[in-house]
């Protein structure tokens, strides 16, 4: 009887554990399940609001293009313009992210090692740009209507990396690698154009040309012509 009752005791004990061990792993997978799905939907609100500006778009495409249920829209986000400013914050810091890059130390310590950091900056930022043609996409949404949202997404993130930037292209100035004498925000916006817009445009290049500019034989020759045409030795 007392063999029993240990027996018992073992197999209800040994359940309890097992439950502990899994409700864990449970809860992991759906905190995994939710950020998939929170993704899902920013990448497919930035395509549809890319593609049919923020009046032309609706929250029940952006569900349907992310495949998931049109309620969650309201549960993760509450409203378009929530969704929108979410799915921009989402862009801004992908884009933080992937063009994030610290040479090596010292290598700035010379002419040609500030060169070479050039040159994979602009490299990094084409690259940027073929694999996010709808960052573009957005924006020029947005810059044809001086509107709140405009004004939001330049005092919250533009503002800042534009100021970034034209420090760079004053040193690279200075240095010779860029021609002296242009307008730095002039620079800017003829490096981003150049950059952006083989991509931005991509139908047109592909019905015109023949040619898919997101192939890695098109991003690796339009990266080596804009470094021919920018970047001097």
């Amino acid at each position: 009887m007392k063999t029993k009752t240990t027996s018992k005791t073992v197999k209800k004990a040994a359940a309890r554990t097992s439950v502990k061990a899994v409700a864990p792993e449970r809860a992991s997978t759906r905190t995994r399940q939710k950020e998939a799905t929170r993704a899902a939907i920013l990448q497919a609100a930035l395509q549809v609001f890319a593609e049919h500006g923020y009046a032309g778009s609706s929250t029940r495409d952006i569900a349907a293009l992310a495949g998931a249920h049109h309620a969650l829209i309201k549960y993760y986000f509450q409203n378009k313009e929530a969704l929108w400013r979410e799915a921009v914050t989402y862009l801004f810091q992908r884009q933080a992210e992937e063009l994030s890059f610290v040479p090596e130390p010292g290598a700035l310590s010379t002419a040609k090692g500030r060169r070479q950091h050039a040159r994979e900056l602009l490299r990094r930022y084409v690259v940027y740009c073929a694999r996010h043609p709808e960052h573009a996409r957005l924006m020029v949404q947005e810059s044809v209507r001086d509107n709140d949202r405009l004004r939001w997404v330049v005092d919250t993130f533009i503002r800042y990396t534009a100021q970034g930037a034209a420090s760079l292209v004053e040193l690279l100035q200075k240095e010779k690698m860029l021609p002296a004498g242009v307008s730095p925000v002039a620079m800017i916006y003829i490096i981003v154009g150049a950059s952006q817009q083989f991509y931005t445009l991509a139908p047109e290049v592909r019905r015109v040309w023949k040619i898919d500019p997101t192939s890695d034989a098109a991003i690796e020759a339009h990266v080596d012509a804009l470094l021919a045409v920018l970047i001097r030795d």
